[in-house]
């Protein structure tokens, strides 16, 4: 009995990847929006959860854990994932952009340092960090282009684990014979 549950855990999981995958493959800006939903959901139960545990503990306890003030804080931002899901998903390429033009400098640091000590490795380092600042610049020129563009490589990523999870079904249900002697 076990042994079933297991196998059709994984193989609804592996399902799930695939039609997972085909959604942001097929309607990328739609799963940017339901991961916003989806996210916007959790924040808001977990703000009324922690707003709940402030007048649940006693005065002590509720003034120094500041459960209040972060249900208020993760209410209002599970409202605005909501409410301004394209908001969210148009800033997010922009702030990663950001993000990786940011890590750029490290990482051109890094590649003259290790030129100044005489190490070999500061080529590959040095490609790395121009990487970094030609996606970082994409991002932030056509971010939009590149959100649906990496939607569409994560939706074919999980359509791939789905699929490689799928066919090693048959070798996982051998090992689970071995094991539990079927």
């Amino acid at each position: 009995m076990k042994k079933k549950r297991i196998l059709s855990d994984f193989a609804l999981l592996s399902i799930f990847y695939v039609v997972l995958g085909a959604i942001l493959l097929g309607w990328p800006e739609l799963s940017g929006r339901m991961i916003c939903y989806a996210f916007g959901a959790v924040l808001i139960v977990a703000g009324l959860l922690r707003g709940v545990r402030y007048f649940l503990r006693d005065e002590q306890q509720g003034m120094a854990r500041r459960d209040l003030a972060a249900a208020v804080t993760l209410c209002a931002g599970g409202i605005f994932l909501l409410a301004r899901p394209d908001t969210v998903l148009s800033l997010l390429p922009f702030a990663f952009g950001l993000l990786l033009i940011a890590g750029c400098g490290g990482k051109l640091q890094a590649a003259a340092d290790l030129k100044r000590i005489g190490s070999g490795l500061w080529i590959p380092a040095l490609v790395l960090g121009l990487l970094s600042l030609a996606l970082g610049v994409v991002l932030l020129v056509q971010p939009f282009t590149a959100a649906m563009v990496l939607a569409r490589f994560i939706g074919a990523s999980v359509i791939l684990e789905g699929l490689e999870n799928l066919a090693a079904q048959p070798i996982f249900q051998r090992r689970l014979d071995e094991h539990y002697g079927d």
